[in-house]
C-alpha cells in the first residue's frame, strides 16, 4: 500500500466527479500478479505514473501482488474507498458491485465485457447489474470500459497498454470515448505531436454514467479547455445536448469523431459496444444542432482544438490560402472544394497594401509566394495584411520543405502575436515534426495532411451555436388538446392523418369520403374532375403498391368503374385489411413534388426532413434534416441544402416555386414534435405551386406509437 497519507472526509461523501476523476483511494478488484495479464496493468500503471492516493488490491487467492498486500474481498480493506476498478468475469460482476456498495464505495468502473454488447442475454445481465447497483447506491462507469486517465492528477486507472509509455503529457484536452482502444490510439498519436490531454474516459456501454454526465464534469474542470468525443452511437441525446449547451455557455468547444457512416461501421459499433445503432444522418443532424463540431478524420479530432479555442461559431465562410508551395496549397483547396467551401482571392485593397510594402502578389484564389515566401518578412507581411483584411474569415498558411529543414524560420511568421487575431489553420506539406511541435506549443492549429486540414476547416465553418429550445406556444392550447384527443384512438387512416396535418398548419387537399360504392354512385354527379380515388384503410400505409390508388379520373362513369376495379384489386392484394371507405381528392399539379417527413429517432429525438418527392429520394439520397421543431428560417436553409430543389429556386430561369410556403409547411410539420405519441409522419408528395400560390399536401401519413 502507499505510504502517502491522504486526508479524508466522511466515507462515501465525496461527490461523483471527485470519486470518478480525482479519487483519493482506489481498490482494484481482480488484480493479478502475472505481468502477462491485463489485470496486472492498472496497479503497475498507477505506480508508474505517480498516483499519490491509496491503492488497495483484491485477489481471492493471493496475499501479495508485486510486493503489495492483497485482500480476499473489498470489505476486508477496512478503509474508505472512492473508486473501484472491477476486473472479474462477467458472472462475478454483480457480486463485486454488491460488495463495493456494502463497503461504501462511491463508484465502480467495470472493465469486464459480456454485457449489452454480447446480445440479448448480455442485455439482461446488464439490466440485472444496474438493478443491483441502484439498490446498493453505487454509480457505474461501463461495463466494457477500459478505464480512465486523469493526467494532471496522475490517475492512470486503466488497462490500456498505451500507459506503458514512460510519461504522460499533460494538456488542455478532455476525451470521452465509446471505444476503449481509441483512448490509447489518440493518446499515442497526440503525444507524438506534443499534444497532451487533461482527462481521458472510456464509457463502454454507458449503462449508468454516460457521455453527457462525464462531459459536464470535464467542462467544469479548470484543466480542460475543449471536450473531444469518439462516438459510435448516441445513447442519451437529451443529456448530450444539455452538456453541449452547457459547454458552449462556458466557452469550451465540443468536437466529435463519429463512426457509422457505412453499414459495416454500424454493424461493428453495434457488436462492439452494445449500441442500438441509429441512422448516421440523424446523429449528424443532432450533433450540428447541438453545437457539436463533427470531424471525419481521426487526427482532426486533436488537431482542430487550437483553431476553435476561445472562439464562437464563425459568421463568414471565406477562406484564403497563402503558400510557399503551389502544390501544397492546391491540395488543401481541392479538399475544401469537395466540401463546398470556396477559396477566395485577396481583395484589391490587400493587394495594394502589400505592393506598398514591396510584396507583389497576383489576385487569384491561391496566394503562391514560391521561394520568396520562405523569407519570414515576406510571409509575415502577407499574413499581416490578410489578418487586417475584411475580405476573408479564415487563413490557411501552407509551408513547403523549409518547414522540415528550417523550422524556426518557417513557423516564425505564423507564431507572431497576430496568430490568434483571425482563425488560422496551418498545413505543413513535408514531414516536419519539429515545426509541428513548435506550432503546437504556440497553440496554433497545425495539420500533418491536407485532408485533415480541410476537414477541420470545414468542421469549424459548419459550427453553429446550439439551437434555441422550442417554445411551448407553437400551437394554440385548444389545437394541441384537439390533436391529442384524436391521437388517443391509435392507428390513423389517411383522412385522419390529413386532418392532423391540417391542424398543425400544413396546407392539405380537399377530401371527400364515400363509405360504399353505392354512396359514391349517388354523390359522383357533383364532383369536379379530374380526381384521384384511394382506398381508405388504416391497415395499409402504402396503398399504391397494394393497388389502392387510381389517378387521372376524368368523369363520373370513369370514377365508378375505377372504384370498383380498385376495391377488387385491393381486397385481393390485402385480404385482411379493413376498408373504411373510398377517398376522393382533386388532381393537383405543381411545379415539382416534395417529400417532407417527421421521425422520432430513438435516443436522439424528433427529426424533420425535406427531399425531392417521389421514388427518386431513395436513389439520390438528396435531402436535408434538422432536429424538430424548426422555424421558417431553418426550414429555408433546409430547402437550400437540397440540390434537386434548385428547380424551384430559379435554376436556369425555371419558374420560381413558392419556397416561402414550403418553408412554412416544413415548420408546421415539425410541430408534431409536441406530441410524444407520434412516431413518424410523411407528406409525399407535397405539391409546390408557383411563387405566391402556396403548397398543397395531396398524401399524408401519421403513425402513432402503439404501447
Amino acid at each position: 500500500m502507499s505510504n502517502v497519507t491522504v486526508a479524508r472526509g466522511v466515507p462515501g461523501a465525496s461527490d461523483l466527479a471527485d470519486a470518478l476523476l480525482r479519487p483519493r483511494s482506489i481498490v482494484l478488484v481482480g488484480a493479478s500478479g502475472d505481468e502477462s495479464k491485463a489485470n496486472s496493468r492498472p496497479q503497475r500503471y498507477l505506480r508508474q505514473h505517480g498516483f499519490e492516493g491509496d491503492i488497495h488490491l483484491v485477489n481471492r487467492s493471493r496475499t501479495t501482488l508485486f510486493g503489495e498486500r492483497a485482500y480476499p474481498d473489498v470489505k476486508s480493506v477496512g478503509q474508505p474507498i472512492d473508486h473501484a476498478l472491477l476486473m472479474v468475469p462477467a458472472k462475478d460482476v454483480i457480486g463485486a458491485v454488491k460488495e463495493c456498495g456494502e463497503a461504501g464505495v462511491t463508484c465502480v468502473t467495470i472493465l469486464s465485457d459480456g454485457f449489452a454488447e454480447a446480445g440479448e442475454a448480455g442485455r439482461k445481465h446488464q439490466d440485472d447489474l444496474m438493478k443491483c447497483a441502484s439498490e446498493v447506491g453505487v454509480r457505474v462507469l461501463g461495463p466494457n470500459s477500459i478505464g480512465l486517465i486523469n493526467v494532471h492528477r496522475n490517475v492512470a486507472l486503466s488497462a490500456n497498454a498505451a500507459l506503458s509509455a514512460s510519461k504522460l503529457l499533460p494538456g488542455r484536452l478532455g476525451l470521452i470515448s465509446q471505444s476503449g482502444s481509441a483512448i490509447g490510439a489518440l493518446l499515442s498519436r497526440a503525444h507524438a505531436r506534443d499534444i497532451g490531454f487533461s482527462t481521458l474516459v472510456s464509457v463502454g456501454n454507458e449503462a449508468d454514467i454516460g457521455i453527457g454526465e462525464i462531459g459536464r464534469m470535464l467542462v467544469e474542470q479548470d484543466e480542460t479547455d475543449c471536450v473531444l468525443l469518439f462516438l459510435e452511437t448516441i445513447r442519451n441525446g437529451t443529456a448530450l445536448a444539455e452538456m453541449a449547451r452547457y459547454a458552449f455557455e462556458r466557452g469550451k468547444p465540443v468536437i466529435a469523431y463519429l463512426l457509422g457512416r457505412s453499414r459495416i461501421a454500424q454493424q461493428i459499433s453495434n457488436s462492439h459496444t452494445g449500441a442500438l445503432t441509429t441512422d448516421f444522418v440523424a446523429m449528424e443532424t443532432f450533433l450540428r444542432d447541438s453545437g457539436i463540431m463533427r470531424v471525419d478524420f481521426l487526427e482532426s479530432l486533436f488537431e482542430l482544438p487550437p483553431l476553435v479555442a476561445g472562439r464562437k461559431p464563425p459568421k463568414g465562410r471565406r477562406v484564403t490560402i497563402v503558400t510557399t508551395t503551389g502544390g501544397g496549397g492546391a491540395m488543401v483547396a481541392d479538399r475544401l472544394g469537395q466540401s463546398g467551401i470556396d477559396v477566395v482571392a485577396p481583395d484589391d485593397a490587400t493587394v495594394d497594401r502589400l505592393a506598398a510594402r514591396g510584396v507583389n502578389i497576383k489576385s487569384g484564389p491561391l496566394i503562391d509566394l514560391t521561394l520568396a515566401g520562405t523569407r519570414p518578412e515576406i510571409f509575415g507581411a502577407v499574413l499581416d495584411e490578410l489578418t487586417a483584411s475584411d475580405a476573408c474569415d479564415l487563413i490557411i498558411p501552407v509551408a513547403g520543405s523549409s518547414a522540415q529543414f528550417h523550422p524556426e524560420n518557417a513557423v516564425a511568421p505564423i507564431l507572431s502575436p497576430r496568430a490568434n487575431a483571425k482563425p488560422m489553420a496551418t498545413f505543413l506539406a513535408p514531414e516536419a515534426a519539429e515545426s509541428l511541435r513548435l506550432l503546437a506549443n504556440g497553440n496554433v492549429a497545425a495539420f500533418r495532411t491536407p485532408e485533415a486540414c480541410a476537414d477541420a476547416v470545414r468542421a469549424y465553418l459548419d459550427w453553429r451555436q446550439p439551437r434555441a429550445l422550442p417554445a411551448d406556444d407553437l400551437l394554440p392550447a385548444q389545437t394541441q388538446a384537439a390533436i391529442a384527443k384524436a391521437l388517443q384512438a391509435g392507428g390513423l387512416n389517411e383522412l385522419r392523418s390529413i386532418e392532423i396535418l391540417r391542424d398543425v398548419g400544413v396546407p392539405t387537399v380537399d377530401c371527400r369520403v364515400f363509405a360504399t360504392l353505392a354512396d359514391l354512385n349517388e354523390g359522383a354527379h357533383d364532383i369536379r374532375f379530374p380526381v384521384v380515388a384511394k382506398v381508405l384503410s388504416k391497415d395499409i400505409q402504402h396503398k399504391t403498391e397494394a393497388g389502392g390508388v387510381v389517378l387521372g379520373i376524368t368523369d363520373a362513369d370513369h370514377l365508378k368503374q375505377a372504384a370498383e376495379t380498385m376495391l377488387a384489386r385491393f381486397k385481393s392484394a390485402s385480404p385482411n385489411a379493413a376498408i373504411e371507405g373510398i377517398l376522393v381528392q382533386p388532381m393537383v399539379k405543381g411545379l415539382t413534388e416534395v417529400l417532407i417527413g417527421f421521425q422520432r429517432v430513438p435516443n436522439i429525438g424528433p427529426v424533420v426532413t425535406v427531399a425531392a418527392g417521389g421514388i427518386m429520394v431513395d436513389i439520390h439520397q438528396d435531402f436535408a434534416c434538422r432536429m424538430a421543431p424548426v422555424d421558417t428560417v431553418a426550414a429555408m436553409e433546409m430547402i437550400d441544402a437540397v440540390k434537386s430543389l434548385a428547380v424551384i429556386r430559379g435554376y436556369r430561369n425555371l419558374p420560381l416555386g413558392d419556397c416561402e410556403a414550403l418553408a412554412q409547411a416544413i415548420s408546421a410539420l415539425s410541430r408534431l414534435a409536441l406530441f410524444p405519441s407520434i412516431e413518424s409522419a410523411e407528406v409525399n408528395p407535397l405539391m409546390v405551386l408557383p411563387k405566391g400560390q402556396g403548397v398543397v399536401a395531396v398524401d399524408g401519413l401519421v403513425i402513432v406509437d402503439t404501447p
